[in-house]
C-alpha cells in the first residue's frame, strides 16, 4: 500500500531568494511522490548506488530495502529543494557507511563464475582473481564517499558533472574527491606491490 506524501503548507517554502511560484512547484512535485512511485523509478538507481558505496552483491536487496525504510519515515520531510535522487544517494549514502562499520567491511569475490572464466587457463583465472581481491581490498579501505565518485567516475564512466548532480555537490568538490581517491589508489596499490 503506497504512502502519500502530506502536502506542507507552501508559506513554509517561501523565504528569501524563493519565488512563490517556484515554491507552488516543488509543493506540486512533493504532492505527486508516493514510496510505490520512487520505488518504481528509483529501485535500480538504490541498487547501484550501494554496490558504487561498496555494499556486498549478497546483502544489496536487505541493505536496499533499509533504504526504501528510511526513505518511507522521511518522505514528508522531502522539500523538493534538491533533485530527488540527490536526497535518495544521500540516504544511500548514509546506510551504506553504516553497512561497512556494522561490517567492518571486507569484499570478497562473489563466487560467481563467468563463462569468460572459464575460457582461460587456470593461472590467468588466478592471477585475474588475486587482482580482484587487491582492487576489492583498496576500495574497502577507502572512505564512502570517495570510493563513490572513484567508481562511478572510473568504472562507470559518469562524467563528474552528473556525479556531481547526484550527489549534490559542485562539480569542483567532484573533482577534488576523485583526485584525492586516485592518490590514495596509487598509493596503497604501491605499497602492497612492495610488501
Amino acid at each position: 500500500m503506497p504512502m502519500s506524501m502530506k502536502s506542507a503548507p507552501l508559506a513554509a517554502n517561501v523565504g528569501p531568494g524563493v519565488a512563490p511560484v517556484d515554491a507552488a512547484l516543488r509543493a506540486s512535485r512533493r504532492a505527486a511522490l508516493d514510496l510505490d512511485t520512487i520505488f518504481r523509478a528509483h529501485a535500480n538507481f538504490i541498487w547501484l548506488s550501494l554496490q558504487r558505496l561498496g555494499v556486498q552483491h549478497a546483502d544489496l536487496d536487505d541493505v536496499a530495502q533499509d533504504v526504501f525504510v528510511i526513505v518511507h519515515r522521511r518522505l514528508d520531510r522531502f522539500d523538493g529543494s534538491s533533485l530527488l535522487t540527490t536526497w535518495l544517494f544521500g540516504i544511500c549514502l548514509r546506510v551504506a557507511a553504516n553497512y561497512r562499520r556494522k561490517r567492518r567491511f571486507l569484499l570478497l569475490p562473489t563466487g560467481t563464475v563467468h563463462e569468460a572464466a572459464l575460457a582461460t587457463d587456470p593461472h590467468q583465472e588466478l592471477v585475474r582473481r588475486e587482482a580482484q581481491r587487491q582492487l576489492e581490498r583498496i576500495l574497502a579501505r577507502m572512505d564512502v564517499v570517495k570510493r563513490a565518485v572513484f567508481v562511478m567516475f572510473e568504472w562507470e564512466g559518469i562524467s563528474c558533472d552528473e556525479i556531481a548532480r547526484t550527489m549534490g555537490v559542485p562539480v569542483g568538490t567532484v573533482f577534488s574527491r576523485l583526485h584525492a581517491a586516485r592518490r590514495e589508489f596509487n598509493k596503497t596499490l604501491a605499497r602492497s606491490r612492495k610488501g
